[in-house]
């Protein structure tokens, strides 16, 4: 059983603001921007980048780079929800970044000067005030830019990672001794994470365990500790406190698999009234047709066999539950080996796919061909679905050069 979060653990979550915290090292290096409570109600690893800020306060760590951490949502953290209006990990689309892009001021910020203030959901105004925060920690980067964004679950879990599946953000989270789960970003439109890759920063998601956890904050703590010394802000761990960090964090994954695909989402609405059955766990085995929840029309029972993923026990979201299956590791390996080799080129002339008529990075799968290998041939490729149009569209994942916001959404 998860020890919850204490009361004073909770006092410190009272007046949040944007920057959560800043340490710039002497030397220049890599930019870690670690981002927490996009949802409301999920202050974990708010509370967490807190503790590594005030810690490397006290015991004056020498720090090559910069490390930077800003509060996503304040208006839902101060209610305790996940969102007021809308979604703020559903609202990255490329023409909404670019509007509120073209609103800052030219010097980054989210005062509007001349410009014309935009007027929406409560998410867009936090959406354009943490947009200026990351331009501007971007602009004074002093090397590669990493970005973390830490969130937690409604159900209990061991802590993971997620990824845009590129070779890049890959590396990264697998220096994280925790499961890694890929293809979710397919199954959601509109995520954080998918704005950076666009970008062509590395990034990746943590889920550090239960909402109200104190093991959240702790996992939240040790990633990003371990962060910061695999990409070599910090010295490696002296003492034995930060060396057990990693030992700690494996011990939270034991047993589960090293890397897992999402295979399957069920979405709800609110008029649905679905409700999942209580006591599951995040990565809990089920076998096809074992009765997962219900909804107006029933039960409702898992698709196929794998393991449930994230198991909707909160008020408010859209997703109910997904099922997600190992994948092994000769898969990592042959994907890594036709990116590598450049085989994307060849995707045009694979059955059923031609080039997009709008896009260079991007083909169009005809449906007949969709159950023929061709859609997993492409995903071995780095193609990534976005959407139909008679047909599946696949966008290769941006691997870099890295760019700028103001550039972020021209062309990716």
């Amino acid at each position: 059983m998860n020890r919850t979060m204490s009361s004073r653990v909770s006092a410190e979550r009272r007046t949040p603001e944007r920057r959560i915290g800043v340490h710039r090292g002497a030397d220049p290096g890599p930019l870690v921007l670690c981002i927490a409570a996009l949802h409301g109600n999920e202050p974990a690893g708010m509370i967490a980048l807190e503790r590594v800020f005030a810690e490397l306060s006290r015991i004056g760590l020498p720090m090559r780079g910069d490390l930077v951490g800003l509060c996503g949502n304040l208006q839902a953290l101060g209610v305790g929800t996940r969102f007021v209006d809308e979604d703020l990990n559903r609202v990255w689309q490329r023409e909404r970044v670019d509007a509120v892009l073209e609103s800052l001021s030219p010097d980054g910020s989210s005062g509007d000067g001349d410009r014309v203030p935009m007027v929406g959901s409560a998410e867009l105004a936090e959406q354009r005030d943490l947009l200026a925060a990351i331009r501007e920690e971007s602009r004074r980067a002093r090397g590669a830019i990493h970005v973390l964004d830490l969130h937690t679950t409604s159900s209990e879990s061991a802590p993971f990672s997620t990824v845009g599946d590129t070779l890049q953000n890959r590396e990264l989270a697998l220096r994280l001794p925790v499961p890694l789960v890929l293809g979710l970003e397919e199954q959601i439109d509109g995520a954080m994470l998918q704005y950076f890759d666009r970008l062509g920063w590395r990034s990746i998601g943590i889920e550090g365990g239960q909402h109200a956890a104190e093991s959240s904050v702790e996992a939240h703590e040790d990633v990003v500790w371990i962060m910061l010394e695999a990409l070599g802000l910090i010295e490696a761990a002296s003492s034995s406190a930060r060396k057990d960090r990693r030992v700690r964090l494996a011990r939270q994954a034991e047993g589960l698999p090293r890397v897992v695909d999402v295979r399957h989402r069920h979405v709800v609405s609110e008029a649905d009234g679905f409700r999942m059955h209580p006591g599951f766990r995040n990565f809990d085995p089920v076998q096809a047709g074992d009765e997962v929840g219900t909804d107006r029309a029933g039960p409702v029972r898992a698709a196929f066999a794998g393991r449930l993923f994230l198991p909707l026990y909160q008020r408010q979201g859209d997703d109910g539950f997904f099922i997600v299956r190992r994948l092994a590791p000769a898969w990592l390996a042959v994907s890594r080996l036709l990116r590598v080799s450049g085989a994307d080129r060849v995707a045009p002339w694979l059955p059923g796919v031609q080039p997009h008529p709008a896009r260079s990075d991007a083909v169009v799968v005809a449906r007949w061909a969709r159950n023929r290998g061709v859609i997993g041939l492409l995903h071995l490729m780095g193609f990534t679905a976005r959407g139909e149009s008679g047909g599946a569209v696949m966008v290769r994942r941006q691997e870099g050069p890295a760019r700028q916001p103001e550039s972020a959404s021209r062309d990716g």
